[in-house]
């Protein structure tokens, strides 16, 4: 590929920024795109899958403890630590040669889109098992 072929990435400032506003999934989604960009699709979908693993994971961990503003963060950088660590893990030395040869990188502002919209659609599945598996709430008896 020449410099003027090469397509756009999301750097590593971008995937943290993602991870800490969205979560592990914002980070897979861009490892994944990064991958599929440079024509590499089946890396793409395991890094996607391996992200969705990661998050029902931490979910499924985040449920032994009691919901505090400690539990929160402790979760969100958890999540950040685990992206960044994989992000640089799986893609640092591509940023390397990829920024040697020209290359860019998307703008900050995609990343926080991508944030916003791996929030919405983990809000938006967490309100659809609410729904089909939620307990009914207790009211209390009339005396």
């Amino acid at each position: 590929m020449t410099e003027s072929k090469l397509p756009p990435l999301y750097s590593l400032t971008a995937i943290g920024i993602a991870t800490f506003l969205g979560s592990a999934l914002a980070a897979g989604f861009m490892l994944a795109s990064n991958y599929t960009a440079l024509g590499r699709k089946t890396l793409g979908n395991y890094t996607l899958g391996g992200s969705v693993a990661v998050v029902v994971l931490l979910t499924v961990i985040s449920t032994f403890f009691e919901v505090s503003l400690l539990s929160i963060f402790a979760l969100n950088f958890a999540q950040l630590f685990l992206a960044l660590f994989a992000a640089h893990y799986l893609q640092g030395s591509m940023f390397a040669s990829y920024e040697s040869m020209g290359g860019s990188y998307h703008p900050w502002y995609r990343a926080v889109f991508v944030a916003i919209g791996t929030s919405v659609a983990l809000v938006l599945l967490s309100f659809i098992l609410v729904v089909v598996f939620g307990v009914e709430p207790q009211v209390p008896a009339e005396s």
